[in-house]
């Protein structure tokens, strides 16, 4: 489903990431681990076709997203449940609409689409929240929200950066039996995290581990060696999009 070959990036003087190799197969929640200013975040966003590297290739099912034309890139990204470290809302809109509004890009059925917005509001125990400004939130409610909004729907491509920040031990395992359910549906979850207590926990219930440490994923028994043969999964049939050549540096 995920698939980092080789990638690099540098952000101004110094690298961010490097030569890093990873693979997230669909049904399988990985969990990278590392302290600030590892690269986790950077990683996410080039998984997430929100960043380009400098070299490298990144892959989600069969297409080569770092070779996408520009004009593809939404295709991707609407297939794609990310949840940031700083999560943002529209506002003027309710917590429930703002869970809808990757479904709503993804041209679901509006009736499908609140069923489904309330459902991941609730594996996450905030769907009391759905009515609410997410303006008026505390920082761990916006944090649950956002994580609903990256699960809705079961895409199959999940990015979370940092889940467990600000939130109490039982929101924290909350959202990560939501993780677990989102994984076993077959998305491929990936999760960063500085959290040694969740890091933990995701490891007991069957995560993968990967450590990130100066932007380089450090050898030890969660590398991963790249599958010849590896194929994606149902969002390549969804895509229909053409790689061409595309300049470096972050993507629109």
């Amino acid at each position: 489903m995920l698939r980092l070959i080789a990638v690099n990036l540098r952000l101004g003087d110094r690298d961010a990431l490097g030569d890093v190799t990873l693979e997230a197969r669909a049904g399988e929640l990985v969990i990278i681990d590392g302290g600030r200013g590892a690269g986790k975040s950077m990683l996410l966003e080039v998984a997430a076709a929100r960043r380009r590297p400098d070299s490298g290739e990144v892959w989600i099912a069969d297409h080569e997203v770092s070779r996408l034309q520009r004009g593809s890139l939404p295709f991707v990204r609407r297939n794609i449940g990310v949840a940031a470290a700083q999560p943002r809302f529209l506002t003027r809109a309710t917590v429930l609409e703002n869970v809808m509004l990757p479904l709503g890009a993804r041209s679901e059925p509006l009736d499908w689409a609140r069923e489904a917005a309330l459902r991941a509001l609730g594996k996450v125990g905030a769907v009391g929240l759905s009515t609410a400004d997410p303006g008026r939130l505390s920082l761990s409610e916006q944090r649950l929200v956002a994580i609903a909004r990256a699960l809705a729907g079961s895409p199959p491509l999940c990015l979370l950066d940092d889940p467990s920040g600000a939130l109490a031990p039982a929101d924290t395992g909350a959202v990560l039996s939501a993780l677990q359910t989102t994984a076993e549906s077959g998305a491929a979850v990936v999760c960063a995290s500085a959290d040694a207590a969740f890091v933990a926990a995701a490891t007991r219930a069957g995560a993968r581990r990967l450590r990130l440490e100066g932007g380089r994923i450090q050898a030890g028994p969660g590398a991963i060696t790249v599958v010849s043969g590896w194929r994606g999964s149902d969002l390549g049939a969804r895509l229909g999009v053409a790689a061409v050549p595309t300049s470096k540096g972050a993507m629109p």
